[in-house]
């Protein structure tokens, strides 16, 4: 969870894992909440310590709800319907599959697959009670969710509503995952060529008060075993002591790694899972 903008410091990092870029800068990097006023608040994200690097294949890390609006028809009833979070099958129940092979970012792998009625339960499960959705079929095919490596094609089971909407959940089955429904959407994006050099979005300094120089932040690296957190310090003084708008800011920074990413994560500040493209 991002705190106002107080320098409040979450904690100092040893020197010696430390990556600082940016002029001078030998002093241990100390992260502090640079967030300004308005940015989104974002739930804590499972412990990237705990993220099984060397497994193969590499979990899937899909981030945000599991369940897609794939196909929507855009009622208002339906909408209202939705927000109970839970939903009822009327349909013909097909059976379960056998594992199927799943094209991931480090290759094809077999993966075990869930029937409809497991879907059914995990969909449900957080619901907050109410009339459900009415579900009236269902067939197993793939959607796309957005993941730390980019959109990733998956089998999935595509519902209909009763209203004609399709919405899609992971046909895959959760111990394919990392932590499945537990990864918030990320405020950042970052994208790389290499795995080495990375272009990753970054909150931007504060705007200085009238009459005060620019605020400027360095960006600062620490690589670990199973993830490399990348933020921003501020060496100076913030400028506060003037009236500031709510609007969060972002720019975007160049790092490059002692080590190319890998399977690693990237995350930020609070451990929040960065999503990276290749191109």
């Amino acid at each position: 969870m991002r705190l106002p903008l107080s320098a409040v410091v979450l904690g100092v990092l040893l020197a010696g894992c430390a990556q600082p870029i940016g002029p001078g800068a030998q002093v241990p990097p100390v992260w502090t909440t640079t967030a300004t006023p308005g940015e989104p608040v974002r739930p804590a994200t499972p412990d990237p310590e705990g993220f099984p690097v060397a497994a193969v294949p590499r979990p899937i890390v899909l981030i945000g709800p599991p369940l897609e609006l794939v196909d929507p028809v855009g009622s208002e009833q339906e909408k209202v319907a939705a927000e109970s979070g839970t939903y009822s099958f009327t349909g013909a129940e097909p059976p379960t599959p056998g594992p199927t092979s799943v094209p991931l970012p480090g290759g094809a792998a077999t993966l075990p697959l869930i029937g409809v009625r497991d879907a059914l339960a995990a969909m449900s499960a957080g619901g907050r009670g109410g009339e459900p959705l009415e579900l009236v079929d269902v067939e197993l095919g793939t959607a796309r969710f957005p993941t730390d490596r980019g959109g990733l094609e998956l089998p999935a089971w595509r519902f209909r509503s009763g209203f004609g909407s399709v919405w899609a959940w992971p046909a895959v089955a959760p111990t394919a995952f990392w932590h499945l429904g537990g990864i918030p959407h990320a405020l950042h994006r970052a994208v790389t060529s290499d795995g080495v050099e990375l272009e990753v979005e970054l909150p931007a300094p504060p705007l200085p008060c009238p009459g005060q120089e620019p605020i400027t932040t360095e960006v600062v690296v620490v690589e670990g075993a199973t993830s490399v957190k990348v933020g921003v310090r501020q060496p100076g003084p913030d400028g506060v002591g003037c009236a500031r708008d709510a609007m969060y800011r972002s720019e975007k920074r160049t790092v490059t790694l002692k080590e190319p990413l890998g399977a690693r994560l990237l995350v930020d500040e609070q451990n929040g899972v960065v999503p990276v493209e290749v191109r």
